[in-house]
C-alpha cells in the first residue's frame, strides 16, 4: 500500500506540475488579471484561491465570468456536481473503510485477551486456527475465503482500502483547484470563430522577397 500510495503522490505531483507550466504558459508568467473590453476583470489567482478553500467556488467564480461576456459558450457550473461526486465518493468509502479496520482490529485484540469471545456478532464468522491455542483469529487480519469462494475483508484490506481513498479525496480536492485556475484563464481568452487569413508581399530582414502568411483572430 505504500509503494501504491508514494506512485499516486508522485502522478499527482507530475499532473499538478504539468498543468501549473501549462497555465503559466498561457498567461506568460501570469498571475494576469484578465479584462474585458467592457471593464470587467477576472483573477485568475482568486479563481485558484476560493476552490483551495470551497470546493467549486472558483468555477462558480469562473461562471459568473463567462456569463459577464455574452459571446462566450463556454459554461463552468456543470464541473461542481462532478466535484462533489467525487469527494463525496472518496470521502463515503474512506469512512466505511476506516470504520470496518477500526472495529476487525479491536474484535482480533478482544478475542484474543478474552480467551476467543465474540465482542461484535457481525464477525461471527471469521474463522480461526483451531491449532492455535492463543485465540488469535488472522481471518480478521487477514480476511477469508467464504463458501461461496467470495473474500471477506479483514483489517489489512480495509486499511488498504480506507488509505487510497483518502488519497482519492485530496487528489479530487486538488484537481478542482488545478482546473478553477486553468479554465480562469479562458474566461476572458478569445476564441471567437471570426477568423481570417491574408496573403501579401514582403521584404524580409536579409531584403529578399517574398509573402506574408497572416491569421488574424478577431
Amino acid at each position: 500500500m505504500l509503494k501504491s500510495a508514494v506512485l499516486l503522490g508522485v502522478l499527482l505531483f507530475a499532473f499538478t506540475a504539468n498543468a501549473q507550466f501549462d497555465a503559466d504558459s498561457l498567461a506568460n508568467n501570469a498571475d494576469v488579471n484578465l479584462a474585458t473590453e467592457d471593464g470587467y476583470t477576472h483573477y485568475t489567482k482568486r479563481a485558484a484561491i476560493w476552490s483551495a478553500v470551497i470546493p467549486g467556488a472558483g468555477q462558480i467564480y469562473n461562471e459568473i465570468g463567462y456569463r459577464k461576456i455574452p459571446q462566450k459558450k463556454n459554461r463552468a457550473w456543470w464541473k461542481i456536481p462532478i466535484i462533489y461526486g467525487g469527494l463525496g465518493a472518496c470521502g463515503y468509502y474512506y469512512y466505511q473503510n476506516n470504520k470496518f479496520a477500526y472495529l476487525t482490529k479491536k474484535e482480533f485484540l478482544f478475542r484474543e485477551e478474552n480467551n476467543g469471545a465474540i465482542l461484535d456478532q457481525r464477525f461471527v464468522d471469521y474463522p480461526f486456527d483451531d491449532t492455535d491455542t492463543t485465540y488469535r483469529v488472522l481471518s480478521l487480519i487477514n480476511g477469508y475465503e467464504d463458501a461461496n469462494g467470495l473474500d471477506v475483508l479483514g483489517f489489512d484490506k480495509f486499511a488498504n482500502r480506507r488509505d487510497l481513498f483518502m488519497f482519492g479525496f485530496i487528489g479530487v480536492w486538488a484537481l478542482n483547484v488545478i482546473e478553477a485556475y486553468v479554465d480562469a484563464h479562458f474566461v476572458t481568452f478569445d476564441v471567437s470563430e471570426d477568423l481570417s487569413m491574408s496573403i501579401y508581399p514582403t521584404i524580409f530582414a536579409n531584403r529578399s522577397p517574398g509573402l506574408s502568411l497572416t491569421f488574424d483572430f478577431n
